[in-house]
């Protein structure tokens, strides 16, 4: 049996051939071209569609209130925790305090992929705790920057849900 090998899209929706070739340059699958400093410009404004709030509690306290929260909430399933840190220190490289929480509920993430199956590439859900000079930040992508990034047309009550969730976790409110 062969892979099905089906055409990828572009970040603006166009279509892109076999190995990444898209606009007719062979290899580019970048969605643009270059900026004037010779840069690859696919349109996307730094922090695009992020939602980052700052913690009261330090670094180890905000991810274990999380995770405690994930895990005590029966909807949802803690996939994997990644330390980012831990994983620079095993090369001999420095990074702060940065920790991202993969989490999902199959209940909520389902009909997104059921209207688009691109919004695969999104979920699960993330969080990411990240300490800058003492302070400490919990970033998640908006369910709405989602939705409009892959075309969703038709689950305002499934991205309020969400949104409300990621709200909760990220700021420890309960609502």
């Amino acid at each position: 049996m062969h892979p099905r090998e089906t055409p990828a899209s572009s970040a603006d929706g166009r279509r892109a051939g076999k190995n990444g070739e898209a606009f007719g340059e062979k290899g580019g699958n970048d969605g643009g071209g270059d900026d004037e400093d010779g840069d690859d410009d696919i349109g996307v404004e730094e922090g695009a569609g992020l939602v980052t709030t700052e913690s009261d509690d330090d670094f180890d306290a905000t991810v274990e209130r999380i995770t405690s929260a994930i895990e005590g909430n029966d909807a949802l399933t803690l996939v994997t925790t990644v330390d980012h840190a831990a994983n620079a220190e095993s090369v001999d490289m420095e990074l702060p305090p940065t920790t991202v929480l993969i989490f999902g509920n199959p209940e909520l993430g389902t009909p997104l992929m059921q209207a688009s199956r691109s919004v695969a590439i999104d979920l699960p859900q993330k969080l990411l705790v990240r300490e800058e000079d003492g302070d400490v930040f919990v970033t998640y992508n908006h369910p709405r920057y989602l939705a409009a990034r892959h075309g969703i047309d038709d689950e305002d009550d499934v991205l309020e849900t969400i949104a409300g969730a990621l709200e909760t976790l990220a700021t420890g409110s309960s609502g």
